[in-house]
C-alpha cells in the first residue's frame, strides 16, 4: 500500500490526519506555529496527494480506513498523538472505537461523525445530513463540475467555495469522487453518543466559534462521554480552521502535550 508520508523531527509523535479534499500539506502553518519540540508525521488519506485508495465504489463503513489508518500507525514504529481535522478526525474515531488503533491521546478539530446517534430520539439536524449526501451524490452523477462546492459550502457557509483560489477549486473539483466514498464510508460509522464513553485515552476536541449545529452538538456529545476529554471553542473560526487559525490550533496542541506528552512512554 502506498501512501503520502512526511516524517520530520524528534519527540514525542505527533500524527497528523488530513481531512477531505486535502492532502499532507494541510497542516503546515499549524506545524510551523508549534512551539514544542516533536517528531511530526503527516499522512494524506487514501484518494488523495500520493495515498492510494484502498475502496471500492460499494465501500459501506469505516473499516478500510481504520485498516489504512492503522497500517500508518504500525509503519511509524511507535505509539503516536493521534491530530485529525474533519474526516481525520472521523477517521481518528472510527479507529478508536473500533480498536484498530491504540494511540497515547487524541486532537481532533472540526472532527465530524455526523452519523453518530444520540441515545434517545435524533439530532433534530439528522435528515439534512442524509439529504446533503444524496445530493452531493446525485450532483457528482450528473456530471456537475461544481459538486464539491456543496459540501465546502455545507460546512462552512455558503460561497465558500467560489471564493477560493482557482487551483483549490479544481483540486476539489479532481477529488470529489474520492469525497463520495469518504461520504459512503461515514455513513457507516453509526455510535450511539454514548459508544465515544469507551475512549480511555485523553482528548481535547476542538471546534470553531462559527461550525454548524451538526459539529457543535457532536464535538458536546464526545467531549461529554469520553473519560478524560476537553473542548475547546476557537474564536472567529469555522470548519477549516487549521488553515484560517493555525496559530490558534497550533497552542491547543502545545497545551495538550505539555499536559500528556510523557504518559505512557
Amino acid at each position: 500500500m502506498n501512501f503520502d508520508f512526511e516524517d520530520t523531527g524528534t519527540g514525542p509523535l505527533l500524527l497528523f490526519v488530513p481531512g477531505s479534499y486535502s492532502t499532507r500539506s494541510a497542516w503546515k502553518g499549524v506545524q510551523q506555529a508549534l512551539k514544542g519540540t516533536y517528531r511530526t508525521v503527516s499522512i494524506s488519506l487514501p484518494g488523495y496527494g500520493g495515498s492510494d485508495e484502498v475502496r471500492s465504489d460499494d465501500v459501506a463503513d469505516m473499516s478500510l480506513m481504520s485498516d489504512f489508518l492503522a497500517h500508518v500507525v504500525d509503519h511509524v514504529g511507535e505509539r503516536v498523538h493521534l491530530v485529525g481535522h474533519s474526516f481525520g478526525g472521523l477517521t481518528a474515531f472510527a479507529s478508536l472505537l473500533g480498536g484498530k488503533v491504540s494511540p497515547l491521546s487524541v486532537i481532533t478539530f472540526e472532527g465530524n461523525p455526523v452519523f453518530s446517534q444520540p441515545d434517545e430520539g435524533e439530532f433534530a439536524w439528522q435528515a439534512d445530513i442524509a439529504d446533503m449526501k444524496q445530493r452531493f451524490e446525485t450532483a457528482f452523477a450528473d456530471g456537475d463540475p461544481d459538486a464539491a462546492g456543496l459540501i465546502i459550502d455545507f460546512w462552512s457557509k455558503p460561497g465558500v467555495f467560489q471564493s477560493m483560489p482557482e487551483p483549490v477549486q479544481n483540486f476539489c473539483r479532481s477529488t470529489a469522487y474520492t469525497n463520495v466514498l469518504d461520504w459512503r464510508s461515514a455513513s457507516g460509522f453509526t455510535p450511539f453518543i454514548s459508544d465515544y464513553a469507551a475512549i480511555d485515552v485523553p482528548c481535547t476536541i476542538v471546534r470553531g466559534e462559527f461550525a454548524i449545529q451538526p459539529m457543535i452538538d457532536i464535538s458536546i456529545g464526545i467531549a461529554g462521554q469520553a473519560s478524560d476529554a476537553t473542548l475547546h471553542v476557537v474564536p472567529g473560526a469555522g470548519h477549516f480552521l487549521i488553515s484560517t487559525h493555525a496559530e490558534a490550533c497550533a497552542a491547543i496542541i502545545d497545551r495538550h502535550m505539555s499536559a500528556y506528552a510523557a504518559i505512557n512512554l
